[in-house]
């Protein structure tokens, strides 16, 4: 049993790139505007000795796909973890959409702590200012389920589109006002950041607090982090969190929140989260659309409940609770599927982890 060393991070590893605004971002605020979370300074949960080895094709696989991190953890103990390039243990690496799951356990912390009544509530009665025909019919859990009718373009090859402004804009929340809602919420998932920025925004109204301060005390400080980790914000005048993505921390640490979903919850005894939430997130919300649930991608894969955090460029944390398993791949690329779901590459992490333990 050998426990992992605390070190402090202070360095900055950019590899948060969208195709077409990639330079913008350097240019803008990428290093100016960001918001410190503070490690725990606790002993970490995860132990580790002998990392066994990963095979040439997989190998062959990670150069191709530019992978920054791999890492897998098997009942808590780190069984094998490599990093590329000059990535490192303490490197830190952007979220992207990861992040759109910690938003998601942040709106059950504030529905949990009675800041938000009923994730069935109107988003309007928190942010009056909303546009659109069915604006005065979403609910909060339409935010996290995707299923606002939120007039949206995610794409990333569009430097106009709303989700390419987003990482640039000097104040994203009046870039959300702007967007409308012009489709019947509760009945047909459409991934959407602005639905995530929006939600961070409700949350922030309901507690009272900025989501970085909030995520760091309900979630952040408790898990033990080994390093200290950190969240963009759109602009120093404005200062709002960049909600949607942008929350850089290592592979470790990113780990330790699919842990928290892996153990119901629970962390070293104490419940951070209710498992009823947990247990409902990971069952998809809508009838018709198997692939995601509340704030958490979904799959079924060689008879195995697979759930997963996931952001552009193929950051990854995967859980696979009836093998006691979690994989944690960062990088530079992934395969696009062409329609909503969990991307094939997912499957190639999931199979070197499965040769691990077999």
């Amino acid at each position: 049993m050998c426990p992992l060393g605390l070190t402090s991070l202070t360095s900055y590893s950019s590899l948060e790139v969208l195709p077409v605004v990639e330079k913008i971002l350097d240019l803008l605020s990428i290093v100016s505007t960001i918001i410190f979370i503070a490690s725990s300074r606790i002993k970490p949960e995860f132990i580790f000795c002998n990392f066994l080895n990963f095979s040439s094709e997989f190998e062959n696989y990670n150069q191709k796909m530019g992978t920054a991190a791999y890492l897998v953890i098997h009942n808590d103990t780190i069984i094998g973890e490599k990093y590329y390039e000059d990535y490192s243990v303490n490197s830190s690496t952007n979220s992207f959409s990861m992040a759109k799951t910690f938003v998601s356990l942040m709106m059950a912390k504030a529905h949990e702590q009675g800041h938000i009544k009923s994730l069935e509530d109107k988003v309007i009665d928190y942010i009056p200012d909303l546009k659109g025909e069915f604006a005065k019919d979403v609910k909060i859990i339409d935010l996290a389920a995707m299923t606002s009718g939120l007039e949206w373009d995610e794409g990333t090859s569009n430097p106009f589109s709303p989700v390419a402004k987003q990482y640039f804009y000097e104040d994203v929340v009046k870039l959300m006002l702007d967007q409308p809602f012009i489709d019947e919420p509760g009945k047909t998932y459409h991934y959407s950041s602005g639905n995530t920025q929006i939600l961070s925004m409700v949350i922030e109204k309901a507690t009272g607090i900025k989501s970085n301060d909030y995520f760091e005390k309900e979630f952040w400080s408790k898990i033990n982090p080994d390093n200290d980790a950190y969240w963009q914000i759109d602009s120093k005048e404005s200062g709002n969190v960049k909600s949607f993505c942008c929350f850089h921390s290592n592979a470790r640490d990113f780990s330790r929140l699919g842990k928290l979903y892996l153990d119901n919850g629970s962390w070293n005894g104490s419940q951070i989260i209710d498992s009823t939430f947990i247990h409902k997130s990971l069952k998809p919300y809508l009838d018709d659309f198997d692939a995601y649930g509340i704030g958490v991608w979904l799959s079924n894969y060689k008879d195995l409940k697979i759930s997963l955090m996931s952001g552009h460029q193929g950051q990854y944390v995967i859980m696979i609770p009836e093998k006691k398993l979690i994989i944690t791949r960062l990088g530079k690329r992934d395969v696009d599927l062409g329609r909503p779901g969990v991307s094939p590459d997912v499957l190639v992490y999931i199979d070197e982890a499965l040769k691990l333990i077999d």
